[in-house]
């Protein structure tokens, strides 16, 4: 799904194997302890940061999700969100709601 920027709530992630067996790219960095999921703005962000976390050879891309649908799914799986920008750099730290208080 495709969004715009002005499209309040639609954020955008990796997915891998987008059409089938198709998973979001999270992340664990073992070192720190933390696993993480991350986050653009806009799909351009995405698409330019790739190189940082995306293997080349691999198949995948960068999709648009709804920020909702994203922290119930980092809750679920024990996945922080880390609002990134086109560098790499993080903008935000999302520890997502539990999925307990979203019902």
């Amino acid at each position: 799904m495709d969004k715009t920027t002005d499209d309040k709530g639609w954020i955008y992630i990796y997915v891998n194997n987008p059409g089938k067996d198709e998973s979001f790219a999270g992340f664990d960095d073992q070192e720190l302890g933390i696993r993480f999921i991350p986050a653009f703005q806009d799909k351009e962000s995405a698409l330019m940061c790739s190189g940082h976390f995306m293997d080349p050879a691999a198949s995948f891309e960068a999709q648009a999700i709804h920020k909702d649908d994203l922290n119930r799914y980092a809750a679920d799986q024990n996945f922080l969100i880390f609002m990134l920008d086109k560098t790499g750099a993080i903008l935000e730290k999302i520890n997502p709601f539990p999925a307990a208080e979203n019902t």
